[in-house]
């Protein structure tokens, strides 16, 4: 019988590829951890320290093996010169741009790559106070560097830039160079001041999704820039990549299946795909060498009951939990903000239950 183990000791039985006791639970908490810890959420991301906090409060509460992490989709627009709102208002959910640094094609000409050298640019400086707390505590440090394309669309107006993808295509990679060069200076400054062992990068985003640009756009415009990140993490020595390929991006699966042999990596990804990505799919692709997140569709955390939630996350365990490079048990995007308690608590009881390797 496998003896029980500790969330540290579990998360690293699956990255070394050994079997845990039962599956790790990785909810995507972000935002859910402000509401149960009494911050608003617009603290939680204007404010590093309350970020990790409510964060490793919420851990401590479920017992589920995430640890604290600083991101949002919109990360590019501030870093390069904009101006985001922080979520104080009714029914916002994360930051969101108010001003685009970039609104014509001669302000990609003149757009300065934040150097890092100094003071951290937007967001980056908050997300260092929580790097340097979980580093602290021996935990992960994972730093948003990704993705590429979805930052291009946020640091321009996006209603433009898509339009530019069309008639505008060489500005448009000439932004994606100086977005890619942003991501490999935050590298070197986390990998520097953490060590690269210590990182866990994100990286991941929706704008690429096949519901917004086709394969053949992804191909042209995204991969490689993803792929000029990822060489760069292989240099300096990174052990494991958050991969979250939001929304439906199974026509993209192709090129994320290259991407590990063009360079030569070693190195593990832990996939996170939305629920438009079957699980079987997910190994089949993935699963030989790589780690399978579960992709629970969020929504329903908030419209099913808590045994509906516990059958939701069975179902999900039945499918991948015997992935040969193992398997964790998460949303396919982040955990609702307003979802109640008890369903997160749906999500460790039933890898309790239904999760073991005995």
């Amino acid at each position: 019988m496998v003896q029980r183990m500790t969330s540290p000791e579990r998360m690293m039985a699956v990255m070394s590829g050994q079997k845990p006791d039962r599956v790790p639970v990785v909810p995507f908490v972000e935002g859910y951890s402000a509401k149960i810890t009494g911050i608003s959420l617009g603290d939680f991301y204007a404010d590093g320290d309350k970020c990790f906090e409510a964060q490793f409060a919420s851990m401590r509460l479920h017992g589920y093996e995430q640890t604290p992490m600083y991101g949002y989709a919109s990360c590019g627009a501030w870093e390069f010169g904009g101006e985001i709102g922080f979520p104080y208002g009714k029914g916002q959910g994360a930051p969101y741009v108010k001003k685009h640094p970039v609104k014509t094609i001669e302000d990609i000409e003149n757009l300065e790559v934040p150097d890092f050298d100094t003071m951290l640019p937007g967001a980056y400086f908050e997300a260092d106070k929580v790097a340097a707390r979980c580093h602290a505590m021996g935990m992960p440090v994972t730093v948003q560097v990704g993705s590429c394309f979805t930052a291009a669309s946020v640091i321009a107006d996006t209603s433009e830039f898509l339009t530019w993808l069309i008639m505008e295509p060489k500005s448009v990679h000439l932004l994606m160079d100086k977005v890619s060069d942003m991501f490999i200076n935050a590298l070197d400054y986390f990998a520097d001041k953490y060590g690269a062992e210590s990182l866990l990068p994100f990286d991941g985003g929706p704008s690429e999704s096949n519901t917004m640009i086709s394969p053949e756009t992804f191909a042209e415009f995204a991969y490689p820039y993803i792929k000029k990140v990822h060489l760069h993490m292989k240099e300096l020595g990174i052990h494991a990549v958050l991969m979250h390929p939001c929304a439906n991006q199974n026509k993209n699966i192709e090129h994320y299946i290259k991407l590990r042999d063009e360079l030569s990596w070693s190195g593990k990804y832990i996939w996170l795909f939305g629920p438009e990505t079957s699980i079987k799919n997910q190994i089949k692709a993935f699963g030989d060498h790589d780690v399978i997140c579960g992709n629970i569709n969020p929504s329903l955390f908030l419209t099913s009951s808590y045994d509906e939630a516990v059958e939701l996350c069975r179902q999900n365990l039945l499918e991948g939990m015997h992935s040969p490079s193992g398997f964790i048990l998460s949303p396919g995007c982040e955990f609702p903000v307003n979802a109640p308690p008890i369903k997160l608590m749906a999500m460790v009881d039933a890898a309790e239950k239904y999760g073991r390797y005995e």
